[in-house]
């Protein structure tokens, strides 16, 4: 992460500007489970209209907030890496133009180029930008549900684990989607299988809350599995900039 750090802050205030957008898109975020939690426990318990309908227009406005400050977050890092890594794959093009290689250096900077220009895209700075919020989602889930908070941090540790070690797991790409996708239902199924229980048998959490926390879980793991592809698509970018700098400064 060091690396990424160096990238980040190469302009404090873009840097500033973005982890403020990524708090309060933090924030917003908390938005559906606290929904649920709130109606489940406070209006059908009441039975007011009026809560009703302020909670949807409270939830539905955070929701927009959410979606136009990830936009705007968004387009500033596509903007922030063009200007960091497009003079780079500008400078590879022009030496590659004017030195002889063979086949297979040709192949390898090609690629470490495609590498580059790949790291324009917002999503790989972005997941590490939400990785923060992704543990205050723990957080929220330990103060609504404890035992649900644990069973988040299991699945999202054995999540990361596997990412990590996809190559030497020999896992595709859709094996991948795949397994994210089944560790989310297994997960479901144990917080509500053990929720269940603490509501009928201990009274010690509610059914809004039980509910909301398996929302806010969900969307944990989501953020541990994407932090984990962040990391491995960064160490992918420092080789291919490492390569590609040696081969522009070779004489």
């Amino acid at each position: 992460m060091k690396s990424f750090l160096r990238h980040l802050f190469r302009h404090k205030i873009t840097a500033t500007t973005l982890l403020v957008s990524s708090f309060i898109i933090g924030l917003c975020a908390l938005a559906p489970s606290l929904f649920v939690l709130v109606v489940l426990d406070k209006y059908l318990a009441s039975g007011i209209t009026s809560t009703l309908i302020s909670l949807t227009v409270g939830a539905i406005l955070l929701l927009g907030f959410e979606f136009g400050f990830r936009q705007n977050r968004a387009s500033m890092i596509q903007a922030f890496n063009r200007k960091i890594f497009q003079p780079l794959v500008d400078a590879l093009s022009k030496k590659l133009k004017v030195k002889q290689l063979s086949g297979e250096e040709f192949k390898a900077l090609e690629k470490a180029g495609a590498v580059i220009k790949g790291a324009t895209n917002s999503s790989i700075t972005g997941w590490i930008l939400d990785w923060p919020f992704v543990l205050m989602f723990l957080i929220a889930i330990l103060l609504i549900n404890w035992t649900a908070a644990v069973i988040a941090a299991v699945f999202m540790i054995i999540m990361m684990v596997l990412t990590a070690q996809r190559v030497n797991l020999h896992l595709q790409q859709d094996s991948t989607a795949n397994l994210e996708i089944f560790l989310t239902g297994l997960m479901t199924i144990i917080i509500l299988a053990v929720g269940s229980y603490s509501v009928l048998h201990y009274g010690n959490i509610t059914i809004g809350a039980l509910i909301g926390s398996n929302i806010l879980a969900a969307r944990a793991l989501q953020g541990a599995n994407k932090y984990a592809k962040a990391k491995e698509a960064i160490k992918q970018r420092d080789r291919a900039t490492a390569q590609i700098i040696s081969f522009i400064n070779k004489k």
